[in-house]
This record gives structure tokens, C-alpha cells and sequence, in this order.
């Protein structure tokens, strides 16, 4: 398979990967790839006469923007939404866009909280670091600051 651009779809629409396959090629779960069909974010997936499924690189491309939303944070509901506004064509392009661009603030913000939280990480880290090679007076554990009358 040559390797998809996430979200430029390919337009081979030639079934043959199982979900087997398509979960080591996304580095995705079995199970997330089922759910996702099974709630009808992929759209086209084919099936074989035993009912299993197998995926085209067209549906691998779907695959790619389902699951970027997702990991964005993006509800399933509005991801199922979002597909059904690609299908429908050009005249959803402002309202796939405005999705687009709410998402983008959103993950902004997520990524202004992780930094944050990085910060702290990194803190505690040069301060564990210095307290393994010099263990007294923790005075990053909330233990050590509770008063001698309550329970510890």
C-alpha cells in the first residue's frame, strides 16, 4: 500500500484490508476501527459473503480525518455529522469549515493546558531528581504539610 496523506482521500475504492490489517497500518485498536464503522463515520467499507469487513484506501483516508477529530476531542455525533456534510458536496463548505475552525480553537486550548501541565511535570521532575540525591525535607508532598492532629 503506498502511503496515504491523511487527508487528501484516495480514490481507490478497492477492497482489500481486514480490520486486522488496517489497525497496524493506523496504529489503532480493532476495536476502534469497528466502532468507528459500526457508527457510521467510514463510509463505503465492503463486505465479504462472511460478512467481515474489508477496508479500501479510501476508506483508510476516512479513517485518517475520523480519527484525527476524534483525538481532537470532537464528539462522535458531530464527527458523524461533519462525514455526512462531506458527502452531501460543495454546498456544505462553509459549515464543514466553521466545524473545522471551532475545533481548531478548542484544540488550541487544549494544547495551551498540556503545556501547562508540562511545566509542572518538568518541575517536579528537576525537583525529584534533586531529592533523590538529597531525600530531606519533601516539601512537594502534601503528606508532609498535614498538621500532627489530623490522620495521615
Amino acid at each position: 500500500m503506498a502511503k496515504i496523506r491523511p487527508f487528501v482521500p484516495s480514490q481507490d475504492r478497492t477492497p482489500k484490508y481486514t480490520v486486522k490489517k488496517v489497525a497496524e497500518l493506523m496504529n489503532l485498536s480493532p476495536h476502534t476501527i469497528r466502532y468507528y464503522e459500526n457508527s457510521d463515520l467510514i463510509p463505503g467499507v465492503d463486505r465479504t459473503d462472511g460478512n467481515a469487513r474489508l477496508f479500501s484506501d479510501y476508506n483508510i483516508s476516512w479513517l485518517h480525518l475520523v480519527n484525527c477529530l476524534r483525538t481532537t476531542g470532537l464528539p462522535v455525533e458531530q464527527v458523524r455529522h461533519y462525514i455526512r456534510l462531506c458527502q452531501k458536496g460543495d454546498s456544505t463548505i462553509p459549515e464543514r469549515g466553521e466545524m473545522i475552525f471551532k475545533q481548531k480553537k478548542v484544540l488550541r486550548q487544549q494544547i495551551r493546558d498540556l503545556q501547562r501541565q508540562m511545566e509542572v511535570l518538568k518541575y517536579k521532575e528537576k525537583y525529584y531528581k534533586e531529592k533523590i540525591k538529597n531525600p530531606a525535607n519533601d516539601l512537594c508532598n502534601p503528606r508532609t504539610h498535614v498538621a500532627q492532629a489530623e490522620p495521615g
